[in-house]
């Protein structure tokens, strides 16, 4: 998805400011402390503690300290490919947003920025690993964003549970009453965060275990089928067969093949 570039962090300097250019790869920014007056394409934007902000290759920017004094920030300097450029082609020339795992964010940031001056062997593997994560957070924050935290701890709770029962039948009332909410609030609000309903989610951690039962035990497709708590095999083949695009059957065959 990326080719990182260059890692910087800017720590404390009075004196940091930079003048109007257009920048020559997009840059994820992590502000750590203080704040930041940037001017991107002409719009003034300020940028404090605890903000993520993607800025857009080819943005024109400049930027300097708050009157208050110096700010601290992590940076990643990066190139996308064509499948990262559709991932942020709703961002527009800059995407600035409040980071809800601040310190993990943080904490990623400066293991990347340790592994990048290190230098230490396979140092690049590991520096695009983390780049990679951070993006990956950050696409999903800009998601939750658009959530109430307690939304987002709701369903949180609701999957929990899904998949810690989910060989047993689950019903929506009975979700409903873990968080105590209405049926139709649960279903609409955890396809709103994860994009599935409470159902298809719980169809979905039983297809991914029976692949694995499948492939790496000796069991029958008929006792993984009942194992998972489906009551008919042929509903769990078309289960299976919907979400994974080929049949439980030919998993077997994969088995069959190995040495």
């Amino acid at each position: 998805m990326l080719e990182l570039v260059s890692v910087y962090l800017d720590d404390m300097d009075p004196k940091w400011h930079k003048e109007e250019e257009g920048t020559l790869t997009d840059i994820l920014i992590l502000m750590t402390h203080g704040r930041v007056h940037y001017t991107l394409n002409g719009e003034t934007l300020t940028v404090e503690k605890g903000d993520l902000l993607l800025i857009r290759k080819g943005v024109m920017r400049a930027g300097e300290n708050a009157l208050e004094g110096a700010h601290q920030k992590y940076s990643a300097h990066f190139h996308l490919n064509e499948q990262g450029h559709k991932l942020f082609a709703d961002a527009g020339t800059h995407l600035k947003l409040k980071a809800r795992s601040y310190d993990y964010m943080k904490q990623r940031f400066a293991i990347l920025t340790q592994q990048w001056f290190g230098q230490r062997m396979y140092a690049d593997v590991i520096c695009t690993g983390i780049a990679h994560e951070l993006l990956g957070g950050f696409l999903q924050e800009t998601v939750e964003s658009r959530f109430t935290s307690v939304k987002l701890r709701l369903m949180s709770e609701v999957q929990n549970y899904i998949a810690a029962h989910y060989r047993e039948p689950i019903r929506i009332e009975e979700l409903a009453q873990l968080v105590d909410r209405a049926p139709n609030y649960v279903t609409q609000s955890f396809k709103e965060v994860t994009g599935l309903t409470p159902i298809s989610y719980m169809h979905q951690v039983r297809v991914h275990a029976a692949r694995d039962l499948i492939l790496n035990t000796r069991m029958t497709i008929r006792e993984v089928s009942d194992f998972l708590g489906y009551s008919d095999q042929a509903h769990f083949n078309r289960v299976f067969k919907k979400m994974m695009g080929y049949p439980p059957s030919s998993l077997i065959r994969e088995v069959q093949r190995r040495p």
